[in-house]
């Protein structure tokens, strides 16, 4: 077995500690006393340097990178699934979705048969078991039919649409997978532009929130296509037309989020609310999206397809301003807000993600994950193992990577480094054997890029 790298972050300082477990009168290994709000934010095929904390160059995101410097920024952050509904899936459960066959996206047509499986327990489940009114807002992506529906799977309140995509603008006749709902009823399509109204949904949610603490799970169909931006948004932008909109649309978005963070603010709960910020997967190639330094892109199993923005807030639990270099994935969303929420979990399949509280106060000193594992159909799989990922992409030969010193995918290792190789792989063939086959395939060439 080889010596997984040393997390690399810093932790909170002593002083920071010894005031923190004074304050709680318990040790600091226990959770605050308060359960806190928790908002989980989703992006949509952004681009992984297309933040200002991710350093963007032509593009300014100053509410989304306060959550970076508020709280931390996850270096190796990642999702389970290099496209859309298979990353949501994994998030919702916290369990590797090829372990339930949902690896592959939904088709985009109803169904009574394809969604998150009913088997599985949602995040939303559990926080709503302990006393948290549960909301979500946006993409759903989950399922069509009404048993699939969020306010089946564990939400008290919804506000969005099922389909995997969707106009910006009001449309004058939407589908029944892309027309607008609250809860399971159809609501006029008379917002100005859905960015901006998700964030003022969510707003309203806050403000009238009531006694029980809040979890809010924001799926933002931002940035995927279609390209619709706002002629404010646009203005003054310099670059090709689809980079301009791309910008544009992203400048939304975080003023979208912003609304978010204020409406914490004026509730007086912000130091309380733990709030995640998180891409679906990789940047696209069909909305001008950029992945550097990262190879590859959505719907690959190169870094570009699999490691994402990855942020978190938790001014009175965690550490601000730092940065965790450890590997970390959105399956570890479930076991953290709960373990958070000071709440016992219900459900009873063993989880793939792990409870990051401990590594990021400096109680734990070891990585969170030994392997980190992917597989996305027939020819495409990844593993994860240290600072070294093996990777199959399509009809190649699996190729071996040293992401430490060579984020970039560039150099392949795999000629050189065999008995590397082959334990790697076993790991894999493991894993794999544990998998179920998928549920469905792809209705089309098209669907697979939703």
């Amino acid at each position: 077995m080889h010596p997984m790298r040393p997390l690399v972050i810093h932790f909170v300082t002593v002083i920071v500690a010894l005031a923190w477990s004074l304050s709680t009168g318990v040790a600091q290994t226990a959770a605050p006393r308060q359960r806190p709000h928790v908002v989980i934010i989703v992006s949509d095929d952004a681009g992984y340097r297309d933040f200002g904390c991710q350093g963007a160059g032509d593009i300014r995101t100053p509410r989304i990178d306060s959550i970076a410097k508020g709280g931390i920024r996850f270096s190796n952050g990642y999702v389970s699934g290099p496209v859309c509904s298979p990353s949501r899936a994994g998030m919702m459960t916290g369990r590797y979705q090829q372990r339930f066959g949902h690896e592959l996206n939904i088709p985009p047509r109803f169904s009574e048969e394809n969604g998150l499986p009913l088997t599985e327990v949602t995040i939303a489940d559990e926080m709503k078991a302990a006393g948290y009114r549960t909301i979500a807002l946006g993409k759903w992506h989950l399922g069509y039919a009404d048993k699939f529906h969020p306010l089946s799977r564990g939400f008290t309140h919804y506000w969005g649409f099922l389909q995997g995509a969707r106009s910006y603008f009001p449309l004058k006749k939407p589908t029944r997978l892309n027309r607008l709902l609250r809860d399971r009823e159809v609501q006029p399509e008379s917002f100005d532009y859905m960015t901006d109204e998700l964030g003022k949904q969510a707003a309203q949610y806050i403000e009238q929130r009531g006694e029980d603490p809040l979890f809010i799970y924001l799926a933002y169909n931002a940035v995927h296509t279609p390209m619709h931006a706002t002629e404010r948004d646009l203005e003054g932008l310099d670059g090709s037309a689809r980079r301009q909109k791309l910008i544009a649309m992203t400048h939304a978005l975080d003023r979208s989020v912003g609304y978010v963070l204020d409406a914490l603010s004026a509730a007086g709960i912000a130091d309380d609310t733990l709030v995640f910020f998180v891409n679906d997967n990789g940047g696209a190639t069909n909305n001008s999206s950029e992945n550097g330094p990262l190879r590859g892109r959505k719907g690959t199993v190169w870094e570009g397809g699999i490691r994402v923005p990855f942020l978190a807030r938790w001014p009175n639990g965690l550490p601000a301003g730092e940065v965790c270099d450890a590997p970390v994935i959105a399956l570890d969303l479930l076991p953290t807000c709960l373990a958070a929420a000071g709440a016992e979990r219900g459900g009873q399949l063993p989880l793939d993600g792990v409870d990051l509280l401990p590594f990021l106060r400096g109680q734990r000193d070891e990585p969170p994950h030994e392997l980190l594992l992917w597989r996305h159909g027939d020819a495409k799989w990844a593993i994860r193992w240290g600072d070294w990922k093996l990777l199959k992409q399509g009809d190649d030969a699996p190729q071996l990577y040293n992401l430490a010193a060579d984020v970039g995918e560039q150099d392949d290792r795999a000629a050189s480094e065999t008995a590397r190789v082959a334990e790697m792989t076993s790991r894999f063939e493991i894993w794999a054997g544990e998998l179920a086959k998928p549920r469905w395939r792809y209705g089309n060439k098209r669907s697979s890029k939703k």
